[in-house]
């Protein structure tokens, strides 16, 4: 059986069994790259790769964030098998954003490996759960990966988030929800309009990432900070969802009466929709994650069962010490 190497290269990994070399979410000039999803610091150097294997969707999202498209994609479903000399490769779901995928590689020799990228262990509003599945080796993230980073149930933080819309237009204030443009604030527009809210989107970034959402089946209603008659919504209670109130309020000072924007500076409720609202930024808001926690990144490590697992992300090196406590050789790639 040959030596497998996973290397830190990028935004990425180079994998490298026998004479196969695959990288994952990065560009290597002349290799295939597995895309997990279209996040920017998943991304670097793609430009450089021979073919890039993902779904429709995460091209879909790449391209209403990048400029440029790619002329050597391979688009497969989640599910769907890839093979080339010496392993197949399956898309599976990873409940991040929209087309987000793990990567499960089986090479000739019966050698199994699971690649996660970010993944996320429980269902939101708009995206389905990732599921384990046994492989030999885990390439694994850790960006929550230390016992402080326990999530409250889901559905607790959504109920808050609903409470807290309320309260903030009882008061006469705009709320305004802060979330990254690509799978949370798409999230926080289902939950919101669940709920009974009239939602405007702050930024042409939301709404392009919207779009692509809408084209693969997901029912989202709102509204652009340039829609004709925003004005008329914000004023009869609507609550915001941004990925940058700066942006936000620099596109109503151009595009709404001076009344409005004027209330948009001084008479909105901003709230942050990140896990990191648990403690390491202390950001007001409420712990909404992409994310699997670190009870969820345990779990999932201990489901695959794995020979050997290496970690990625800034907390690598201790959560490779956490899953080393449970029996689950680890090691951290950076």
């Amino acid at each position: 059986m040959s030596t497998l190497s996973v290397k830190k290269v990028g935004t990425g990994f180079l994998l490298e069994y026998g004479n196969i070399r695959l990288a994952f979410d990065a560009g290597i000039k002349g290799e295939t790259t597995l895309l997990s999803h279209s996040h920017s610091d998943h991304i670097g150097g793609l430009t450089r790769a021979a073919h890039i294997i993902a779904t429709q969707a995460t091209f879909d999202t790449w391209f209403a964030r990048n400029a440029n498209a790619f002329e050597n994609k391979i688009i497969l479903r989640v599910g769907d098998m890839f093979g080339q000399i010496g392993v197949n490769i399956t898309l599976l779901n990873a409940g991040h954003v929209l087309g987000s995928t793990m990567f499960h590689l089986e090479f000739d020799d019966g050698l199994t490996v699971l690649y996660t990228g970010d993944f996320n262990n429980v269902d939101s509003f708009v995206h389905k759960a990732a599921k384990p599945v046994e492989a030999d080796v885990l390439i694994t993230e850790a960006t929550y990966g230390t016992p402080e980073w326990i999530f409250p149930d889901r559905r607790g933080v959504y109920d808050n988030i609903l409470d807290a819309a309320t309260t903030s237009l009882d008061e006469g204030k705009i709320p305004v929800f802060n979330a990254y443009s690509l799978g949370k604030s798409q999230e926080a527009i289902a939950l919101l309009q669940s709920g009974g809210f009239r939602v405007v989107s702050g930024n042409m970034s939301i709404d392009r990432i919207c779009k692509v959402y809408k084209d693969h089946g997901v029912d989202l209603r709102h509204q652009s900070l340039k829609s004709i008659n925003v004005s008329d919504i914000l004023d009869s209670g609507a609550v915001i969802v941004s990925s940058s109130i700066k942006h936000t309020i620099e596109t109503a000072r151009n595009v709404l009466d001076r009344k409005t924007s004027r209330r948009l500076e001084l008479n909105t409720e901003r709230f942050s929709l990140s896990g990191w609202t648990l403690g390491k930024y202390s950001e007001r808001g409420f712990p909404l994650s992409a994310h699997s926690d670190f009870q969820g990144l345990l779990e999932f490590a201990e489901a695959v069962k794995p020979r050997v697992t290496y970690v990625f992300t800034e907390k690598a090196h201790l959560f490779a010490k956490h899953l080393s406590e449970v029996g689950i050789n680890a090691v951290p790639l950076e």
